[in-house]
């Protein structure tokens, strides 16, 4: 199930890299040491070659640079700022969390876990055939394992809560909020005041994360790219939620 491949998303957001103001080996070595994906559970794939875009090593490069680069900031229009959902998955002691690493181990269930102080990545996310393989896909998962980390760092139960809407076993509530509720910079506020509540669930970090990508990606980001983010996305708003949750992405936003 872990066998090495490569599709079309990863081949254009390789490409996508050498076009948007950076080098590889420059983005190659920021997104090791700020993301974290140095521990030698990398080593048997492919870390010795960052390039290649079949290993998971390369792929989950893929999947950083869409969070690094790929959206436009869009102030008016964007749930949350793209260095938002960067600190989200980095690696460094930060507002969301502490240090943390990466790491690649073979499991086919389920697609990535958190602990304390690191997140794991599963063959479902790299594998051929599975729903999960895709750079886009791949990176919304990264923002919903470090939201974990973000209810761990203040406190809350950071396990998924089970039936209602969710047809999944495990699901998560949604908690609405307008584009303007979070100024950039500032999705790690909350409040739990009843009647103010402001808060954030893990599916809910992600499934914004796509929409953004998904509509909001600057203009040299291929459709292949931004139709994926907006099928997985619509993907979690329809199964994901234990309170039925009918935004979709394509909606007018904000409500």
């Amino acid at each position: 199930m872990c066998q090495d491949n490569r599709n079309l998303e990863e081949i254009v957001v390789h490409g996508l890299i050498g076009t948007m103001g950076v080098s590889y080996d420059a983005f190659n070595a920021w997104a090791r040491w700020y993301f974290q994906i140095t521990n030698d559970s990398w080593d048997p794939w492919g870390a010795g070659d960052p390039n290649d875009k079949s290993r998971p090593y390369g792929k989950t490069l893929n999947a950083l640079f869409l969070i690094g680069y790929a959206l436009s900031d869009n102030h008016n229009l964007q749930w949350h700022s793209l260095e938002d959902y960067e600190s989200v998955v980095s690696g460094q002691d930060n507002r969301f969390h502490g240090h943390n690493y990466k790491r690649r181990l073979v499991r086919t269930q389920p697609e990535a876990s958190a602990s304390s102080n690191r997140i794991d990545m599963f063959c479902p996310l790299f594998a051929p055939g599975s729903i999960s393989n895709f750079a886009s896909h791949r990176a919304g998962v990264m923002v919903h394992e470090g939201w974990h980390l973000w209810q761990r760092k203040h406190g809350f139960d950071s396990s998924h809560p089970t039936g209602g809407a969710s047809t999944w076993s495990q699901g998560d509530k949604f908690y609405f909020h307008g584009v303007g509720a979070y100024e950039f910079g500032h999705l790690h506020g909350y409040s739990t005041t009843p009647g103010a509540v402001r808060f954030h669930s893990p599916y809910q970090v992600e499934a914004e994360f796509f929409a953004d990508l998904a509509e909001l990606a600057r203009p040299q980001v291929p459709s292949v790219v931004t139709q994926t983010a907006r099928s997985h996305g619509n993907i979690l708003l329809a199964n994901a939620f234990v309170n039925a949750t009918p935004y979709r992405i394509g909606q007018p936003r904000p409500w």
